[in-house]
């Protein structure tokens, strides 16, 4: 549905409430972009200064960590702990030289809309859906990153197939589907900022998050970036491992320490890499495969402590 121009202050609610008819039970998906103008989380960079230079100090401004940085694109974690380009800092469909930013908090976002629904008489669930790209795909989809009165996952572990096999991984990211769902009725240009979804059983959940969508850093087998090798370097001693030194991780330590081998087990297993250059060398590689490592000296030179921690829980 189509709305007139949110400026800073304006009530979403009352302007959706104003042109559409909402039943209970409708799931309401509200563009990030109306939301932070709402919210006046808007910026305008500094005078004279390159429109994609500010942009892009912007978004390092927004960042906690920078994951990946290209001449086209920086790709960084926010402080909701979102992966995402420029981190999520965007010109389109703003006043003529501002940006927008996320909300500061989408789920308190998403509440606080949901609270105003209900002030108007309707039990609706909603959803703060922005547009992120995918890595390994081409196009981007709409994803919630703020949520109210629904749960973001379908967890369906536990139960069986059609052929009575247990089911160990399937957990649907509901909540994801329904924003990217949404985006198929609308473009950027067509100035539709919100869509009603009806008719979809869902959890009416009180206290589901989409921050509950952020897989754990800890759980992340893709979570390297700028910086992260260090990180991983300085990281506590675990109290838990999951596991040693593999021998196809020594094989690959061994094609830039070829000196390297295992002289304890464990874990956490104990490595000899020569000196100490091999020895940093060869604790970088095991760092950057997701081992915990850290260094032992002693009078006949290094040794080096590796394993794999156990995933917390």
């Amino acid at each position: 549905m189509g709305l007139p121009e949110i400026r800073p202050g304006d009530d979403i609610a009352a302007a959706v409430l104003a042109h559409a008819s909402l039943q209970d039970g409708d799931i309401v998906v509200v563009s990030q972009k109306v939301v932070s103008k709402a919210e006046g989380a808007l910026v305008r960079p500094a005078a004279g200064e390159p429109a994609a230079g500010s942009r892009r100090r912007i978004a390092r401004e927004q960042a906690v960590a920078i994951v990946a940085e290209s001449p086209w694109v920086l790709i960084v974690r926010t402080h909701h702990g979102l992966v995402c380009a420029n981190a999520g800092v965007d010109a389109s469909n703003v006043e003529a030289g501002m940006v927008s930013l996320l909300p500061v908090d989408p789920d308190a976002s998403a509440r606080g809309l949901r609270d105003r629904f209900a002030a108007g008489g309707v039990a609706v669930a909603v959803i703060v859906a922005d547009t992120f790209g995918r890595p390994w795909r081409v196009g981007q989809t709409d994803v919630a990153i703020g949520l109210a009165g629904l749960s973001p996952l379908r967890d369906e572990r536990g139960g069986r197939d059609r052929q009575g096999a247990t089911l160990d991984a399937t957990v649907t990211a509901v909540a994801d589907e329904l924003a990217a769902a949404a985006d198929l009725v609308r473009t950027k240009a067509q100035g539709i900022p919100v869509v009603i979804v009806r008719g979809f059983a869902h959890d009416r959940s009180d206290r589901g998050r989409a921050t509950d969508l952020v897989r754990d850093i800890d759980q992340d087998l893709f979570a390297r970036g700028r910086g992260m090798l260090a990180a991983a370097l300085a990281q506590d001693w675990p109290a838990r491992w999951a596991g040693g030194v593999t021998p196809e991780d020594l094989a690959l330590v061994r094609r830039v320490a070829p000196e390297a081998d295992i002289v304890g087990i464990g874990p956490p297993d104990r490595l000899r890499a020569g000196d100490d250059f091999h020895s940093g060398l060869a604790a970088a590689v095991l760092a950057d495969m997701g081992l915990r490592v850290r260094w032992e000296r002693a009078g006949d030179g290094t040794t080096l402590q590796a394993g794999r921690p156990a995933v917390p829980g």
